[in-house]
């Protein structure tokens, strides 16, 4: 039996991959776990496995960049002739077009290989529920089981809001969709060709019930001024755009800015010459960060429909620029690692970063961002939160400057560090406590190196 093989969906905000190598040519033979070709997303370059014993047969070519649920090849029985696939589109905006051209092709997935298809995350949360993954239906490429199907078969599973006849006429996301938004999926109309509702559709239900009209959108795109070399916006550079403008649209950010004496940390950091990783300013940022993020969990928290989600984890990402943009490894559970375990953590992650050999792991889960624009000489600037978190702390340059003792001046060394905040998750006063907080830290740095 053909096994296809897919551009997969490796997080929530991946819609296209580029397909940058077949490390196998059409008609060799690879087994089961066998890297068959590599592919580059915005964030990170890796491999696709064959998921089955065969012979390998391309259909797409290297180089181009294609949507999520793309076919890009068969694992082919000896034998056997690949199957007859739908015309592979162009990118396109929405990436449900392509996943629904293959989903025929793969809704067998699970029987045939003789093992369930489910992401890495999914089978994590599915053990740590004691969800059995044989009970639920995938929605990924190929019916793949990805996280969103066992938090919505849990969901669902511990209420019984939704009728079984319903569910199977509409799609799981469209499933909670309406849940949450209190929709009849029976007055729902579908509109794809295989009637099956969809979430657009319960999301299309409400405004025209409601008789809502959405406003023409003015685009924020202009006519040329002139002639120039024109630089296709592609790959990071294009994520990074849509992510940062959407950022600044969707949420009311307000941005302060505080000096920090760093005289301490300069000094603390002179008697730690001698350690094996030598801490960097950044790292007693990122301490001082985790320790005030424990005491203002208002700052660690994410913006719902309707409430707001104090996360529990405190995950911070660090901002390492790259030659065609920037990616956020994350330092995880920041809040209970020392200073010098920080260093070494944020060492590693710079370095695989710039070598491009970060994992997806190391990419997702923060829940706070430090940006740092010190090294280029620049004293303050206001950095745009990174979505889904609530805020963000960009740290300047280390200036020589005067402080005043009474009446006798002294030479210090300061900082500018600039909090920029989600006014819709908290006020002022309570941003600016919590920037004082990480002042302190800072001011007083012996407390950073070792966990409370």
């Amino acid at each position: 039996m053909s096994s296809p093989i897919y551009m997969p969906k490796l997080g929530l905000t991946m819609t296209e991959g580029t397909l940058t190598e077949w490390l196998v040519n059409t008609g060799e033979t690879v087994s089961q776990g066998q890297p068959v070709a590599s592919i580059e997303t915005d964030k990170i370059e890796t491999e696709i496995e064959a998921e089955a014993e065969g012979r390998l047969h391309q259909v797409c070519k290297s180089g181009e960049v294609f949507e999520c649920g793309v076919v890009l090849g068969w694992v082919l029985e000896e034998g056997e002739e690949p199957p007859e696939t739908l015309e592979i589109p162009e990118v396109k905006n929405d990436q449900t077009t392509a996943i629904e051209q293959n989903e025929t092709l793969g809704k067998e997935t699970k029987t045939k290989s003789g093992r369930i298809a489910a992401s890495p995350a999914a089978k994590r949360l599915a053990k740590e529920k004691g969800v059995d993954l044989s009970t639920i239906s995938g929605s990924g490429p190929g019916g793949r089981i990805v996280v969103e199907d066992v938090e919505a078969f849990t969901a669902k599973t511990s209420s019984d809001a939704i009728p079984e006849t319903i569910d199977s006429n509409a799609s799981q996301a469209a499933v909670n969709e309406a849940q949450k938004l209190g929709v009849d999926l029976s007055t729902v109309q579908a509109s794809s060709t295989d009637r099956k509702i969809r979430k657009s559709d319960v999301q299309a239900h409400v405004k025209n019930s409601s008789g809502f009209a959405p406003e023409k959108q003015e685009s924020f795109f202009y006519e040329p001024i002139g002639e120039g070399e024109r630089v296709q916006l592609t790959g990071m550079r294009k994520v990074i755009a849509n992510r940062m403008h959407s950022s600044l649209q969707s949420m009311a950010q307000l941005t302060l800015h505080l000096d920090v004496e760093m005289d301490n940390a300069i000094s603390l950091r002179k008697e730690m010459e001698s350690g094996n990783e030598l801490p960097g300013y950044t790292d007693f940022v990122i301490a001082s960060v985790a320790r005030a993020l424990k005491e203002h969990p208002q700052l660690n928290s994410q913006m719902l429909e309707n409430e707001i989600l104090q996360l529990s984890e405190i995950n911070i990402g660090m901002a390492v620029a790259l030659s065609d943009g920037l990616v956020v490894p994350v330092v995880r559970n920041a809040d209970q690692l020392s200073l010098n375990e920080i260093a070494e953590t944020t060492s590693r992650l710079a370095g695989q970063a710039r070598d491009g050999k970060l994992a997806l792991e190391d990419l997702e889960g923060g829940t706070f961002s430090v940006s740092s624009l010190g090294m280029f000489g620049v004293d303050g600037f206001t950095p745009v939160i990174n979505p889904p978190n609530a805020a963000i702390l960009g740290v300047g340059r280390i200036r020589e400057d005067i402080a005043w003792d009474d009446q006798t001046p002294r030479k210090t060394s300061r900082m500018v560090i600039s909090l920029t905040w989600d006014h819709r998750v908290l006020d002022g006063a309570p941003a600016a406590d919590f920037a004082s907080t990480i002042k302190s830290g800072l001011e007083n740095p012996e407390s950073l190196l070792k966990v409370n």
